[in-house]
């Protein structure tokens, strides 16, 4: 199927397109790369870990640089990529 640019008109049937060759490889230096692969996974239901992993694999995760604000306590203390609550609102709920 050929693909419309009219606005709205985006359903596409079929396998994709450009299938990636070779798999994604890791920068080996990077110190960048060394933190984002240590970060921890623990306490995460099985989708969102395997969301996280997936980012982790393939260079998409971003590491927080600050400290946010947690969603159930308004405290600065989410300090995890990714995550809504603090440690110790998520084991509270």
């Amino acid at each position: 199927t050929t693909m419309s640019s009219q606005r709205g008109n985006v359903a596409r049937s079929g396998p994709p397109r450009h299938q990636n060759d070779y798999a994604f490889r890791h920068n080996k230096g990077s110190r960048k790369t060394e933190r984002i692969q240590a970060a921890p996974t623990s306490g995460l239901c099985p989708r969102c870990l395997e969301q996280i992993e997936w980012r982790k694999r393939y260079r998409k995760y971003k590491p927080l640089t600050a400290p946010r604000k947690c969603n159930a306590c308004d405290r600065r203390e989410v300090t995890r990529a990714y995550m809504t609550l603090c440690d110790s609102c998520a084991r509270a709920r």
